[in-house]
């Protein structure tokens, strides 16, 4: 697709059905975004990742709801519940490289009474794994 008026010449819209199955080409465009609205878990993490190789790169989830979880006095949450994945790096800006990967659970500040640090070490405890460092306020 052509780019809109008004934008760069480097933006190119494409739909993620029109990406070809190798996208070891595209390295000479990088950094670039992609978004790929209602797609479903797991079916395209393994690819992009792939892709991403050792460069290091980013997955956002949005539009997610944390459940309820009442026996640890913790409500149903649906307000900046979000999840980065981050490959090769180990800051949003995808300033800092590492040569491990991390996932940042978003979860909404409360009244600083440990609501959320109580959150996220739950969601933790949900796929086996622990809160490896401190809440990031930004």
């Amino acid at each position: 697709m052509d780019p809109e008026p008004g934008l760069p010449a480097l933006f190119r819209a494409v739909r993620a059905g029109e990406l070809p199955d190798d996208l070891t080409s595209v390295e000479q465009f990088l950094p670039f975004n992609v978004s790929m609205l209602d797609q479903p878990l797991w079916s395209i993490e393994g690819h992009f990742a792939e892709v991403a190789g050792s460069h290091m790169a980013e997955i956002y989830w949005s539009s997610l709801e944390w459940p309820a979880a009442p026996e640890r006095d913790l409500f149903g949450e649906g307000k900046h519940a979000e999840v980065t994945l981050l490959l090769n790096c180990d800051s949003r800006d995808l300033e800092v490289r590492a040569d491990t990967h991390l996932v940042l659970v978003h979860v909404r500040r409360r009244n600083g009474n440990g609501y959320e640090d109580r959150l996220a070490q739950w969601l933790a405890e949900q796929i086996g794994q622990k809160v490896i460092g401190p809440p990031q306020h930004t």
